[in-house]
């Protein structure tokens, strides 16, 4: 067994000034490895200063970090002093879940951050091999994913995905990964569900009138008269996961539960099967669960609006491309439909000159909320955790 080169008869004879060879010898030891250990082929020598590339501790920190060539990945080393490298993962989504990320991943992938603006994503997908977003916020465009050469992976933690341009994916063969049809993390998950049914009540009861109405200074009951659920009649467009749901909350009020759903085979129970045109005729509440495709955009046009029941309360937690918005404006104005409750916006988030936005802002027959039905930190820990399993899991397969 080799000994340290310190302790190497030999070596001594650095000290000692015996032979010129002991100092060769010495020198040989020390270029073979650390303590006499040789280094494995195809591997670099421990180095006792900072890699080339990773900038040391106090060697200007975060910013010369940040200053690391574009498309680098991160250098460490393994247990036994190899140099490897770690593939970035960049996260883009609510602060509480990044954590999660760190621990789902941290141990294969160097982790970045990054807020939920255009920019920022554009700039951490240049040397991300994967992203995975919780934000629901930014666009991935064609743009950003030919500026990223290093991409392999993209994951939303969120069962639509009409944010991100999925064609320039496809056309770079790198996969699309949602969680449309994950029943196992999805089967307990009722933010959206429960915050449609929240809408529901506002508009029923209409409780933001209300309550600004207090806010004023006011305190006249007549002025809000609310709908009484007990017995009134709800149309669930969408029978799936969230449908299922919107009929359990109807049938706990004592609602009759009306549902249109083409696509369902077995149907479930407690919803009774109509055709969308009967629905929107007899339903006092309408409540949209569906996913946007390019098959059914502007599902609900001019000609189903004014098929609904004279003031009806409208729900849409699903995509505002989903609906002909001009038309539910003008069914509002009329009092065609009674209030609408909406969490969804075309061309959200650049919200401001939207025309809802500004019928909102004057009338109280329509509530918006800013896309938040499935937000909420406990189900975002639960779907970004499996989100991210999902990139280790494809990294792990196809490494």
């Amino acid at each position: 067994m080799l000994q340290s080169p310190e302790r190497s008869s030999e070596a001594r004879g650095l000290h000692g000034g015996r032979s010129r060879a002991a100092l060769e010898h010495f020198r040989r030891l020390c270029r073979r490895g650390i303590h006499g250990v040789a280094t494995e082929p195809g591997h670099r020598r421990r180095q006792s200063g900072p890699l080339s590339d990773v900038p040391a501790e106090g060697a200007g920190g975060a910013g010369a970090r940040a200053a690391r060539p574009r498309g680098r990945r991160e250098a460490t080393r393994d247990r036994r002093g190899r140099l490897v490298t770690r593939p970035v993962l960049t996260y883009s989504g609510p602060a509480e879940a990044a954590e999660v990320v760190r621990e789902v991943a941290g141990t294969r992938f160097e982790i970045r951050t990054v807020p939920p603006e255009a920019d920022a994503v554009a700039s951490g997908l240049k040397s991300a091999s994967a992203f995975l977003d919780a934000s629901m916020k930014v666009r991935l465009t064609e743009a950003m994913i030919a500026a990223a050469p290093e991409l392999r992976l993209v994951v939303t933690a969120t069962t639509g995905a009409d944010h991100i341009d999925a064609d320039a994916l496809a056309r770079r063969g790198i996969p699309l990964l949602t969680l449309k049809g994950q029943r196992e993390v999805l089967s307990d998950l009722t933010p959206a569900a429960e915050h449609s049914w929240l809408l529901l009540m506002a508009c029923a009861r209409r409780l933001p009138s209300a309550h600004n109405h207090v806010l004023a200074g006011g305190w006249n009951r007549t002025d809000f008269p609310g709908m009484m659920l007990k017995g009134k009649s709800i149309g669930i467009i969408g029978c799936g996961r969230l449908g299922r749901w919107m009929a359990r909350y109807g049938a706990a009020f004592g609602m009759r539960c009306r549902g249109y759903d083409p696509y369902l085979e077995a149907w479930p129970a407690g919803i009774e099967r109509v055709e969308l045109a009967e629905l929107l005729a007899i339903s006092d509440f309408i409540s949209l669960h569906v996913h946007l495709t390019p098959d059914n955009a502007g599902l609900l046009g001019r000609a189903e609006f004014a098929q609904m029941k004279r003031g009806c309360v409208f729900v849409n937690t699903s995509r505002g491309e989903l609906i002909d918005e001009a038309a539910l404006l003008d069914g509002l104005e009329s009092g065609r439909i009674g209030a609408a409750g909406l969490d969804v916006l075309t061309g959200e988030p650049d919200v401001a000159e939207h025309p809802l936005r500004r019928y909102a802002l004057a009338r109280d027959n329509l509530v918006i909320t800013p896309h938040i039905a499935g937000y909420s930190p406990d189900a975002v820990r639960v779907v970004v955790r499996f989100s991210a399993g999902r990139i280790v899991d494809f990294f792990g397969a196809t490494r």
